[in-house]
């Protein structure tokens, strides 16, 4: 008995806890709804540099519309500082997003996490969580992590910035440092939009800053009386009374619209709960953070309303807008450069780059300083080749170098940068003295260049003419080499300057050789002449002869028959004839224009001579094509109309054919001419005229056989007119009483069809017209009445 009832009081215990555990389950249900899990929304590329959208997650974020309006909470932080649990705490779970024991990051760019949740006061809450990478993970740049910072920063409507244990200066000068860049960021994302037309309602807003929220896990310092906010405050005073007066106008205080500050103790005591806290229970968690934890909770759910706060847009972007806001983010945080901003080590850095840049410079210049516009060069003594310019060159530059290093030793920031500017410096300042050298190098070669132009002048007047091109081209090919040579032996070592954008001895060497062919044209300008006289004529000649030898064609013949005879003529006078006549002139540089001149002219001919084969082809084609018309008709004419029409359009098909055969065997020489094909074309269609005025005339007989039935009809109709309305229904009825009466005359229902249409169309057409012209008034005053009906309406309406 004492079993029964200790088993009694222990199911009664079990009834009992799950009873009241539903109501509990039911209000977590009740207060929490994921829309969709964490997924990954943003990742880097293989180089941790670049930003890729999970375009799957897009959709997903897409999939919430205007009846889903978000609030962006986004966490940032340090590497392995607690964000990923800190959200799943926010949010009373402890395994949505990932978190691990080990020192590798468990989470890889921006996650987002949709869920629907109702606060204490039973409000509802469209959140989106980002949860971001950690900075100062390994193998990450400053830069990768600042664009994670303000991604984030920028989609959130309530910014958590995470950190451990302290709030400490490096902290607040790093979190300063991302926002100025944020900023930067910012204005460069606005610019963007403008630039692409991007259409985002109210992006200014949109692209302010969210308010901010510090979060401070395994907290454990002693504060004193101060809550977490006003320690804050208190250390971004003292941060900013640390910094200069430009630098605190854009101190974080400036930033971000309000700031906050929230301390969590530490999760538990137990070391393995800590190393699996996404295992961990509500149970197994420290009192102390768990009340810590709802504070934060109610700050940001209940106390700064998250969907409100500053009233910022961003709490009533849809998914859609957040996308399109993502997208034009991370295009232009991977665009060209993202934004940095100036420090106070940066300023003195510069100071010191900047003086080194100029000692190093004006050594450079002492170095180079004997290269001079003023000094005079003579044959004995020439300008600096561009050799020994070099060779100079690099000597000062190798000294600017390394006293540019000196200056600079131990001060790497300077250095390396200022390398750069250097560089660009010592290259301007080349470009300088090159350019003064040059000048001297072009005196000294115009001066050569003179020299020989007059010797050269005075060697070809002692030339006595005339004679033969090919004589006269030897003496001055021996004649040009030694005025060429002799320039090139006195200027030789300004060649082969491939840095030298003018190189002058090349630009006196091509003068000198146009002035020596100039000379030379004068000398050979009557010969030439005298040839082009006797290339003109040949072709005058040949040309007469070819026209001569093909009139002697009977025509028309065709096309192979005239380009065989075109060929024989061509090869002839061409060929043979012309080249013997010009001989002399072969090799003479302008003989392949007059050559080509005389090809075109007997080509012209040959074109001239095919015009006119097709004129007689096309006046043979158009006889015969004629002749099979007439043979067509007089084969025609003898059928006896009427007949059923598919016996006479197969007499008159085999008719078309023989004629077009006929055609077609008279003319098989030029059915490749397009005279031949024309006319073809011609004789067909006269021929589908011929059928089709053969087919109307047999209708027009077989009407006149039936009609004596058709008159009947014809008066039926006329008195049926008044009952009619429409022309449709009337030439309906007509075409049936009709077929009622002939359809037993004529057996053929096509030919019978053609005949009732012509009736009606010819003898009905008084009546059809008459009915049509009132139907066509009646329609008429219709519409009218309808538009006044309209406008009346209109008027009373107004």
């Amino acid at each position: 008995m004492k079993l029964k009832n200790i088993f009694l009081l222990f199911f009664l215990y079990i009834l009992i806890s799950i009873i009241s555990s539903q109501p509990q389950q039911q209000q977590k249900q009740q207060n929490f709804k994921e829309l969709f899990k964490p997924v990954q929304l943003i990742y880097p590329d293989s180089n941790h540099d670049r930003l890729i959208i999970n375009e799957s997650s897009i959709n997903l974020l897409n999939s919430l519309l205007n009846e889903d309006r978000l609030s962006v909470l986004g966490v940032v932080g340090t590497f392995h500082s607690g964000k990923s649990f800190l959200l799943n705490q926010l949010l009373g779970t402890t395994d949505s997003f990932t978190v691990g024991p080990t020192v590798h990051p468990q989470t890889i760019g921006i996650w987002m996490w949709a869920c629907r949740i109702n606060d204490e006061r039973g409000k509802q809450h469209n959140l989106l969580l980002l949860d971001t990478e950690g900075f100062y993970s390994s193998n990450v740049s400053e830069t990768y992590d600042a664009k994670i910072f303000a991604i984030t920063t920028l989609l959130s409507s309530h910014l958590i910035y995470n950190s451990v244990k302290i709030i400490d200066q490096s902290a607040l000068e790093y979190l300063e440092l991302l926002s100025r860049r944020t900023q930067l960021f910012a204005l460069k994302s606005q610019i963007k939009s403008n630039e692409i037309n991007q259409e985002i309602i109210g992006l200014n807003n949109i692209l302010n800053f969210p308010s901010l929220t510090w979060v401070v896990q395994d907290f454990f310092q002693d504060i004193g009386d101060e809550t977490p906010t006003q320690w804050l405050n208190n250390l971004l005073k003292a941060h900013s009374r640390d910094k200069d007066i430009d630098n605190s106008l854009t101190s974080i205080t400036k930033i971000f619209p309000s700031i906050e500050c929230h301390t969590l103790f530490l999760p538990s005591g137990d070391r393995n709960i800590l190393r699996h806290l996404d295992k961990a229970k509500l149970n197994d968690l420290n009192p102390i953070y768990i009340k810590e934890l709802n504070q934060l909770k109610s700050s940001l759910f209940n106390d700064n309303d998250i969907d409100n706060n500053n009233n910022n847009i961003k709490s009533k972007l849809t998914g859609p807008s957040i996308s399109t806001l993502l997208r034009l983010l991370v295009e232009v945080a991977n665009g060209n450069k993202f934004p940095t901003v100036p420090s106070i080590w940066s300023g003195f850095i510069k100071q010191q780059q900047q003086s080194a840049l100029e000692d190093s410079i004006i050594a450079y210049k002492d170095k180079m300083s004997t290269i001079t516009i003023e000094e005079s060069y003579s044959i004995s003594k020439p300008p600096l080749c561009f050799k020994e310019f070099e060779k100079l060159e690099n000597q000062s530059n190798d000294y600017a170098t390394n006293l540019y290093k000196q200056l600079l030793f131990g001060l790497e920031e300077a250095y390396k940068p200022g390398q750069q500017k250097l560089h660009k410096l010592l290259k301007e300042n080349y470009q300088y003295f090159l350019k003064e050298n040059n000048f001297k190098i072009q005196n000294y070669c115009q001066r050569i260049f003179n020299e020989e132009i007059d010797s050269l002048q005075s060697r070809l007047d002692s030339i006595i003419i005339p004679i033969s091109s090919k004589h006269f081209n030897h003496q001055i090919s021996i004649l040009k080499n030694e005025i060429i040579s002799q320039y090139k032996e006195l200027t030789k070592q300004y060649d082969h300057n491939e840095n030298n954008q003018n190189n002058y001895y090349q630009v006196y060497l091509k003068t000198l050789e146009k002035d020596i062919e100039r000379l030379i044209d004068g000398k050979q300008l009557q010969n030439k002449n005298k040839i082009e006289i006797l290339l003109t004529k040949s072709i005058d000649m040949i040309s007469e002869r070819y026209k001569s030898s093909m009139n002697q064609l009977e025509l028309p013949v065709t096309l192979e028959q005239l380009s065989s005879e075109d060929k024989k003529y061509y090869d002839q006078l061409l060929n043979v004839k012309f080249k013997q006549i010009t001989e002399v002139a072969h090799d003479e540089s302008y003989y392949q224009p007059f050559e080509s001149m005389a090809e075109k002219k007997l080509h012209q001919l040959f074109q001239y001579f095919q015009e006119i084969n097709e004129e007689k082809i096309m006046e043979k084609s158009k006889f015969e094509s004629e002749q099979s018309i007439l043979d067509f008709k007089k084969s025609v004419s003898q059928i006896i109309l009427p007949v059923e029409e598919e016996m006479l359009v197969k007499s008159m098909n085999e008719f078309k054919i023989r004629s077009i055969n006929s055609y077609k065997n008279r003319l098989e020489p030029f059915k490749y001419s397009k005279s031949y094909t024309t006319q073809l074309n011609r004789l067909e269609s006269s021929l589908e005229r011929q059928i089709e005025l053969k087919l109307n005339e047999n209708v027009t007989q077989m009407k006149w056989i039936v009609m004596e039935s058709l008159d009947t009809v014809r008066v039926m109709m006329i008195s049926r007119t008044p009952i009619f309305w429409f022309q449709h229904s009337y030439e309906n009825e007509a075409y049936r009483e009709a077929e009622k009466r002939i359809i037993d005359k004529i057996k053929s229902k096509p030919l019978r069809d053609k005949v009732i249409k012509q009736f009606i169309n010819n003898d009905l057409k008084e009546q059809l017209d008459s009915l049509f012209k009132l139907s066509t008034i009646l329609l008429t005053l219709g519409i009218i009445l309808l538009f006044s009906i309209l406008i009346s309406y209109t008027i009373i309406k107004k």
